[in-house]
C-alpha cells in the first residue's frame, strides 16, 4: 500500500503550524527586528486574513483557500518574532553601584566550591530617593557561613551590595555562559558577605514550586534514612528528584563516555516509564462504559495526568521535566480523544504551547534533544526492529531496547556532536543496561516513597535499589573504559547541522515514499558536507594564526599551522582552563596534537617558531615577552617588533619601553591582574600607544 504523504499532512496541524513558528523565533534571535514595525506588519496581514476568509465564504471560490493558510504561516512567523520581544529580559538600570534593595530567594540554595549560590527575583532597591524595582533575576553568591543553611526558598531577604553585569571571557567559540543566563532571564550577578544581608519574611514565592521543592527535600531525607548514601544517592537523587549537583566527576564523566548521560537528567525517558508503568496498571479502567460512552478511558487519563504531574512535583518541576510533562498531557488527551490520534501532532501540540509560552526555550540543548529523540524513537524504532524477525522473548526485548537507542541517536547525534563534540560508540550497550536499571530503579523509588511508613516493606526496595544502582555504576564505568569508547573533540559547525539534518529529512522521505530522487539529494549533501570539511582543513593549514586566549592568571597562546603549538605556563595543566577557554577553538579549528612549549624556554626553533630568550618570532611576525626578567641595554637603534606582550603583572614602565624599542600594538595578557590592567590601559592612552586588553576585550588573534 502506497503512502499517502498529503493525507498524512492533514493529520497534523500543529505540526504545519509549529515551523513558521519557530522560524520567526530563530529569525528574531539572529537578527535585529523592529517590535513596532513587526507589529503594525502583523495587524495588517491579520486583517487580511479575516477579508481572505470572508471573500472565500461568500463568493464559495473555493479555488483560493490556500490563501488563508499561507496568510496564517505569515502571520505566525511575524507572532513568533513579536513573542520572543516580549519575552526578552530587561537589563538593570543601575550596575556597579552599591545598593541596598530587598529580594526573593527563587531557587533553593546549592553548595559550590567556595560559596553558596542561588537566584534573586521580585528585586527593588532604593537609588537617589527613588525606589526602583527590576523584572529581571540575578544570580546571589553568598559567602560560606552557618546562616546560609537557613535560607529557604521563598525567603524574602534586604541585602546592601554592588549589582554587576555578567561578563565572558571572550574566547572563541567558548561557552556563552552571558547569553545562556540571559535567555532564562538573569542579567547581573551579586556576592553577598554575612554582615551584607538578612532574611525579613518567609513564603513569597510560588506555593506550587515551595510545595515542589519541600517534598523533594523530604524524599532525599527518605534515601538517607534508608541506608542509600555515596555515588549510590547522588545517581538515585540525579534519577527521580532531579539533582545532579552532588555527582562526583568520575561517576558524571563515565555516564558521558558510555552514552548513558541522558539517564541522568530527569525528563521524557522518566516520564515515559512512570506513563507506562501506569498505563499498564490502570489498563481495565479502558473496559467501563456508561451508556456506550468511554468514561473508564476519561478516567484514565485523568489519572494518568495526575500521576504525571505528582512526579513532576517530586522531581521539583525542572524545566525538562516540565516540558516532558506538557509532552505526555497532550499525548494522553490525544488517545482520549481518538485512539487513532496521529502521535506526530500531539508531539508538535505540546512544542507549540511550549514556545508561545516562553520562546526562549527553542535555545535550550535539553528542549532540542528532546523533541528530536521523541521524533526518532516514533518515526525509526518501529522500522529498526522489523529489520530483524526475532522469535525469542528475552531477544526480541533485547533488540527492541537497542533499536530505542539506535532510534534515538539517529536524530540527536548532530546535535549531541554541535554542543559537546563527543560520540560515545557503545551507546547501544550502555542503554541496553540503563534503561532496564533506570525503569526498576524509578519503580523501587515510588514504591520506597509510598511505603516508607510501614515496617521491614522499605528496607527490601532501599536494598533492591543500591544494589542495581552499584550495578548501574559499575556497568557504564567499565563501558567507559573500552577501547574506543568515546570519540572526541569532534569538529561540527553550524552548517554540518543543517546539512546533517537535510540528510536526515531526505533520507526519511525515501523511506517514506521509496522516491529515489530524495536518496540522490541525501547523496548529494553527504558530499558537499565532505567538502565544506576537507575545505576548512585546508584553508587553516593555508592561513596559520595565533590566538593569545583570555585565561585569568595565565598568558596561553596558540598557534595554528601544520603543526600546532601551545605556549604557556605549566601549572596550566592542573586547571580546567583548557578544557572550557581553549579546546572550543581547537574543535571549530580541527585541529590536535599541539606541542607545548613552556613560556620561560630559552631557546627553541621549529618550522614556524624561532624563540630566543623573551624575543619570539612566529611566522612573518615578531613578538617580545615583557615581563620581570627582561634586562635593557642601550644600542644605537630600537630593537623593533611587532607585538609586545605585557604580562606576569610587570612593573615595567611604558614610558620606559617606548626609549628602547619600536613596536606597532601592545597585547595586556590575562595573567596580569585587573588593577596592573587598568594602569597599563591608563598609560597607553595617555601616550597615545595603540594597545590590547585580553582581559577587557577577550581573545587576541592575527594571521602569521
Amino acid at each position: 500500500m502506497q503512502f499517502d504523504f498529503i493525507q498524512f499532512l492533514k493529520q497534523l496541524p500543529f505540526s504545519r503550524l509549529i515551523f513558521p513558528l519557530i522560524a520567526g523565533i530563530l529569525f528574531a534571535l539572529n537578527f535585529p527586528v523592529n517590535i513596532h514595525l513587526s507589529g503594525l506588519f502583523f495587524i495588517f496581514f491579520f486583517i487580511l486574513f479575516l477579508f481572505g476568509i470572508k471573500f472565500i465564504y461568500k463568493s464559495k471560490n473555493f479555488r483560493h483557500r490556500w490563501l488563508p493558510g499561507l496568510l496564517i504561516n505569515i502571520l505566525l512567523v511575524f507572532g513568533g518574532a513579536l513573542l520572543l520581544k516580549a519575552h526578552k529580559p530587561d537589563k538593570f538600570q543601575t550596575y556597579g553601584t552599591v545598593v541596598t534593595g530587598e529580594a526573593v530567594i527563587s531557587e533553593p540554595i546549592s553548595k559550590k566550591e567556595n560559596s553558596y549560590k542561588s537566584i534573586l527575583q521580585n528585586i527593588s532597591y532604593k537609588l537617589n530617593d527613588t525606589v526602583i524595582s527590576e523584572h529581571s533575576r540575578i544570580i546571589v553568591y553568598f559567602s560560606k557561613d552557618e546562616a546560609v543553611k537557613k535560607l529557604k526558598y521563598g525567603d524574602k531577604i534586604i541585602f546592601k551590595s554592588r549589582i554587576n553585569t555578567i561578563t565572558n571571557p571572550g574566547n572563541p567559540h567558548e561557552f556563552d555562559y552571558k547569553n545562556y543566563l540571559f535567555r532564562k532571564g538573569i542579567t547581573g550577578q551579586v556576592f553577598l558577605k554575612n554582615e551584607n544581608w538578612k532574611i525579613i519574611s518567609h513564603h513569597n514565592a510560588n506555593p506550587i514550586f515551595d510545595f515542589a521543592y519541600r517534598i523533594r527535600n523530604h524524599l532525599e531525607t527518605v534515601y538517607e534514612k534508608y541506608g542509600i548514601t555515596g555515588n549510590e544517592l547522588s545517581v538515585l537523587q540525579a534519577l527521580t528528584l532531579g539533582d545532579r549537583s552532588e555527582i562526583d566527576d568520575e561517576i558524571r564523566q563515565a555516564y558521558v563516555a558510555s552514552g548513558a548521560m541522558h539517564i541522568l537528567a530527569v525528563s521524557g525517558l522518566h516520564v515515559g516509564i512512570i506513563f507506562m508503568l501506569f498505563n499498564f496498571l490502570l489498563k481495565f479502567l479502558d473496559k467501563i462504559k456508561y451508556k456506550e460512552k468511554h468514561i473508564g478511558t476519561w478516567l484514565k487519563a485523568a489519572l494518568l495526568i495526575i500521576i504525571i504531574w505528582s512526579f513532576a512535583i517530586l522531581s521539583g518541576l525542572s524545566p525538562s521535566i516540565r516540558r516532558a510533562a506538557v509532552m505526555f498531557t497532550f499525548v494522553i488527551i490525544g488517545k482520549a480523544l481518538n485512539r487513532h490520534i496521529n502521535i506526530y501532532n500531539s508531539i508538535s501540540a505540546s512544542a507549540f504551547i511550549l514556545l508561545i509560552i516562553n520562546p526562549y526555550q527553542i535555545t535550550e540543548v535539553g528542549f532540542q534533544l528532546s523533541y528530536a529523540a521523541v521524533l526518532g524513537i516514533i518515526f525509526f524504532q518501529p522500522k529498526i526492529v522489523a529489520l530483524l524477525k526475532i522469535k525469542n522473548r528475552i531477544l526480541y526485548y533485547l533488540w527492541s531496547l537497542t533499536a530505542v537507542s539506535i532510534a534515538a541517536q539517529i536524530t540527536t547525534f548532530p546535535i549531541t556532536l554541535y554542543y559537546f563534540h563527543i560520540f560515545p560508540t557503545f551507546f547501544f550497550l550502555s542503554n541496553i543496561i540503563v534503561i532496564p536499571a533506570a525503569t526498576l530503579i524509578i519503580i523501587f523509588s515510588v514504591f520506597l516513597l509510598i511505603s516508607s511508613t510501614l515496617p521491614i516493606v522499605p528496607d527490601v526496595f532501599a536494598f533492591l535499589l543500591k544494589y542495581i544502582l552499584k550495578g548501574m555504576n559499575i556497568s557504564v564505568s567499565f563501558i567507559e573504559q573500552l577501547p574506543y569508547s568515546t570519540v572526541k573533540n569532534i569538529s561540527f559547525h553550524t552548517e554540518d547541522l543543517i546539512i546533517a539534518f537535510l540528510i536526515l529529512i531526505f533520507v526519511s522521505i525515501f523511506i517514506l515514499l521509496k522516491k529515489v530522487k530524495s536518496l540522490q539529494i541525501s547523496l548529494i549533501l553527504l558530499i558537499i558536507w565532505i567538502g565544506f570539511g576537507s575545505f576548512r582543513k585546508i584553508t587553516n593549514e593555508k592561513h596559520p594564526k595565533i590566538f593569545i586566549y583570555n585565561i585569568n592568571k595565565f598568558s596561553a597562546v596558540d598557534i595554528i599551522a601544520k603543526q600546532n603549538y601551545f605556549i604557556s605556563e605549566k601549572n596550566i595543566f592542573n586547571t580546567k582552563n583548557i578544557t572550557y577557554g581553549i579546546h572550543p577553538n581547537r574543535q571549530y579549528l580541527n585541529t590536535s596534537d599541539f606541542q607545548f612549549i613552556p613560556i620561560d624556554t630559552s631557546e627553541i626553533k621549529t618550522d614556524i617558531i624561532i624563540k630566543k630568550g623573551n624575543f619570539m618570532i612566529i611566522g612573518n611576525k615578531s613578538f617580545l615577552i615583557m615581563n620581570e626578567k627582561i634586562k635593557f641595554f642601550n644600542t644605537k637603534t630600537k630593537l623593533k617588533v611587532d607585538y609586545i606582550i605585557l604580562t606576569g603583572n610587570t612593573n615595567l614602565k611604558i614610558k620606559k619601553i617606548i626609549q628602547y624599542i619600536d613596536f606597532k600594538k601592545i597585547i595586556i595578557d590575562s595573567s596580569n591582574n585587573f588593577y596592573q590592567v587598568k594602569k597599563r590601559k591608563e598609560e597607553c592612552e595617555k601616550l597615545h600607544i595603540d594597545y590590547f586588553s585580553v582581559k577587557d576585550k577577550g581573545v587576541f588573534s592575527t594571521e602569521i
